[in-house]
């Protein structure tokens, strides 16, 4: 029998977290629109995302819909964080970007290999669309060194159409296809983002590796090896997991947009939707999304 202090010494060691493990995170921080008044506008709620982020502890996230202001703000509060994007407008600095933030102390970004590419037929012109979406859409990428490890990996974020289904279908390959001639085929991915759509629609079931019918293909399609989507791995039986809250706080339903997902070899320690609000005051109109990983063997 193990005396007192060494039974609790044992405990202590089998609650410690591996070295190994990160937390991601994808939120949505919700654009500085002019016609979010009150609790809602950006310099009401600004705090709020920065303590959700703090709370949430993430070494990795992506944010989506932010504006130059935004990122500039988050990148003074969150200064032990790096960050990588560009905004969709132009390539540079206009429009919203879906960046990329790792901490300083645990990551680092291979210089050789990143960037952004748009979601349409011409992914290396700034500004395009196609496929039938009004708005320009994006996804911003890196290669990351694990300094603990010394382990690589790939971190994709993105932010998909809210209107055009034909746009997410077409996403999903576009970004299947990306993922998949990556320089360094046997290193892991990570994928977060607003994705506008929930596991069944065809785009993201795409990622997910089940066999659908896709804009612009003939027959149904099937992509191998697929991503796993770290919340409903960990929680299949949850039923209320809106990510959308409409500023309404906690919304019953199954209408799960925001996803972390994850290539194999990652093994999933945690996942959860991060509800986190001050009184009546939300940080976003959608929920983040975190998961805890770990590399394996």
């Amino acid at each position: 029998m193990l005396r007192p202090a060494l039974f609790s010494l044992a405990l202590a060691l089998v609650s410690v977290p591996s070295a190994a493990e990160l937390t991601v995170a994808t939120f949505n921080i919700r654009q500085a629109a002019r016609g979010d008044l009150g609790l809602r506008s950006w310099n009401a709620r600004r705090g709020l995302v920065v303590e959700t982020i703090r709370k949430i502890n993430p070494d990795l996230f992506g944010v989506q819909e932010a504006l130059p202001k935004q990122m500039a703000y988050l990148a003074a509060e969150l200064a032990d964080y790096q960050w990588f994007g560009v905004g969709r407008d132009d390539g540079k600095n206009r429009g919203e970007y879906s960046a990329l933030f790792i901490r300083k102390e645990r990551l680092e970004r291979d210089p050789r290999e990143g960037g952004t590419f748009w979601l349409s037929d011409t992914p290396k012109k700034a500004g395009s669309r196609s496929w039938g979406n009004q708005v320009t859409r994006i996804c911003t990428w890196a290669r990351l060194v694990d300094k603990k490890t010394g382990k690589a990996f790939y971190l994709y974020n993105t932010h998909w159409d809210h209107q055009s289904q034909p746009s997410r279908e077409e996403a999903g390959r576009l970004m299947a296809e990306r993922i998949e001639g990556r320089k360094h085929p046997g290193e892991p991915v990570v994928v977060t983002g607003d994705f506008n759509a929930t596991e069944t629609n065809p785009g993201m079931a795409y990622l997910l590796g089940r066999k659908v019918e896709l804009a612009g293909g003939k027959t149904p399609e099937q992509w191998k090896p697929p991503l796993r989507d770290t919340f409903l791995e960990l929680h299949p039986e949850v039923k209320d997991r809106n990510t959308f809250n409409h500023w309404k706080g906690f919304v019953p339903g199954s209408r799960m947009i925001d996803h972390v997902l994850v290539s194999s070899g990652w093994k999933t320690r945690k996942a959860w939707i991060e509800y986190h609000m001050k009184e009546k005051m939300v940080p976003s109109d959608h929920w983040p999304v975190a998961a805890v990983i770990e590399l394996g063997k």
